[in-house]
């Protein structure tokens, strides 16, 4: 039981580490000295993902930036106006520092495919970035239908229903309800185990018999595992089942505030409000370090 838990949390880091590699990397945009630079990490997002825009600041001396006033943007070269309140916010850049300018509350405009302009104009100084909202391909959308999205809306359920907005409880009950959920995999996958070591002196014994006709053991092979009712791969479901659910609790919970994620909510589920969830577990930030505190929890009860 300890090996196959060290396997599965091995791959899994493994295919973070690889997801890291491959996912785009965000722009090293070069920073001009003595002005004000607006600038988003990356020059296309996915639907609904929320840009990160950015302003940075090289002059000698502090700016205030209001984000309704001093900022304006265009969707499809159209001015977009009655941005909501919640998106209003006073902004005090530091000489030389960088403050990120929220627009979570935006998060709707983000949900279809278009072109954004950002400008912000303060005094003499004028300063613009662009982004482009791109539709995802087919395998991310089948994922996230297939995938993201039920879990998500799963521990929204559980969020707004029986824990009173706690992420810490919430984490712990969807563990609780997929490990009951792979019971059934995991008891056949016991079973079939124990079928394969019961046959192996039969497996050794073909093996010595047809030695150097691979085909005739590859025959008598198969022929055995079908009378033994024995299935060679069935030690690989167990991964190939708990691997998606892995890596999904993983983005789950390390985005789980993340506004965009109403675009998932189902319509049952629409009163779910994501500004109230909790993510303090008894003193504990599940939130932190990326996330990983959370996933950590999850490991641990799982």
């Amino acid at each position: 039981m300890n090996t196959r838990l060290l396997n599965t949390l091995l791959i899994f880091f493994i295919t973070l580490i690889a997801l890291n590699f491959i996912l785009p990397k965000p722009n090293q945009t070069p920073v001009s000295t003595n002005e004000m630079t607006l600038r988003v990490a990356k020059e296309s997002y996915v639907t609904p993902d929320i840009p990160i825009l950015e302003i940075q600041n090289t002059t000698a001396t502090n700016i205030s930036i209001d984000t309704c006033k001093d900022i304006s943007i265009q969707k499809d070269y159209t001015p977009l106006t009655g941005l909501p309140a919640e998106f209003c916010k006073t902004l005090t850049i530091a000489s030389g520092g960088k403050e990120k300018v929220d627009l979570g509350p935006l998060y709707q405009l983000f949900q279809t495919p278009a072109k954004y302009e950002f400008r912000l104009v303060k005094d003499t100084k004028t300063t613009g970035a662009g982004v482009t909202m791109e539709a995802p391909g087919f395998f991310r959308s089948l994922f996230r239908t297939i995938f993201y999205a039920p879990i998500y809306n799963l521990f929204a359920f559980l969020i707004a229903n029986f824990t009173g907005y706690n992420f810490g409880l919430a984490i712990i009950l969807v563990t609780i309800f997929i490990r009951l959920l792979l019971l059934v995999p995991q008891h056949h996958i016991l079973t079939n185990s124990k079928k394969m070591q019961a046959i192996q002196p039969k497996i050794k014994e073909l093996q010595d018999k047809y030695k150097g006709d691979q085909a005739k053991i590859g025959m008598e092979l198969m022929a055995l595992y079908k009378a033994e009712q024995v299935n060679p791969l069935g030690s690989c479901l167990p991964l190939l089942i708990q691997m998606p659910l892995l890596i999904v609790l993983y983005w789950t919970v390390l985005g789980i505030a993340d506004l965009s994620n109403y675009y998932y909510i189902y319509p049952v589920l629409a009163n779910f409000d994501i500004s109230k969830i909790n993510t303090n577990f008894f003193g504990i930030h599940l939130l932190s370090i990326g996330g990983i505190t959370g996933v950590v929890l999850a490991l641990t009860v799982g």
